[in-house]
């Protein structure tokens, strides 16, 4: 069971109702940075600013990308945990599988990205539906990779298939 504390709930509401305000000011704008330093043969090292941790890429680890990749899926969990834990939603499992498909000759490049978001819940086909169109649409990597290339996401809900996530109405 994916649990919710209640001052995660009660963060995740504020931070709602800040994004929010954001989305009627418009505009609005941040920003994040990383440090990525090389190390022996392959290795190479990212750390945020201001933040007091490392991720690394070598032969012996994840790939760049593989975590490119995996950005798609980890900041779309968050977004899922922020709608799930504001609207009252229960997850018992969730998991999302990305797949991403390119170009080794030059130029290279993402043709397409695909990922399916397994859900299983007891709260109702619609409720999840939506869970998952507000995280797609919330998500800054789903959004930016989709202006690359092909980004297509399925949904599972219990084990049955319940459809493609479009969180825009022209796709």
């Amino acid at each position: 069971m994916v649990k919710f504390d209640k001052a995660f709930i009660e963060r995740m509401l504020e931070r709602m109702a800040k994004f929010a305000r954001f989305d009627e000011k418009g505009d609005v704008s941040s920003r994040v940075a990383v440090t990525v330093t090389k190390g022996d043969n392959l290795r190479s090292e990212a750390r945020p600013e201001k933040q007091d941790f490392s991720w690394a890429s070598d032969e012996n680890g994840p790939s760049p990308l593989s975590y490119f990749i995996s950005s798609l899926g980890m900041c779309q969990m968050v977004h899922y945990a922020e709608h799930a834990a504001s609207e009252g939603i229960a997850i018992t499992d969730l998991s999302i599988r990305v797949e991403g498909k390119f170009k080794i000759s030059r130029p290279r490049e993402f043709t397409n990205i695909d990922y399916e978001v397994s859900v299983t819940s007891p709260d109702s086909v619609d409720a999840i539906r939506k869970l998952a169109l507000n995280a797609a649409s919330d998500c800054y990597v789903t959004n930016t990779l989709s202006k690359a290339c092909s980004v297509r996401g399925s949904l599972v809900l219990n084990g049955n298939p319940v459809g493609p996530i479009s969180p825009y109405a022209s796709e």
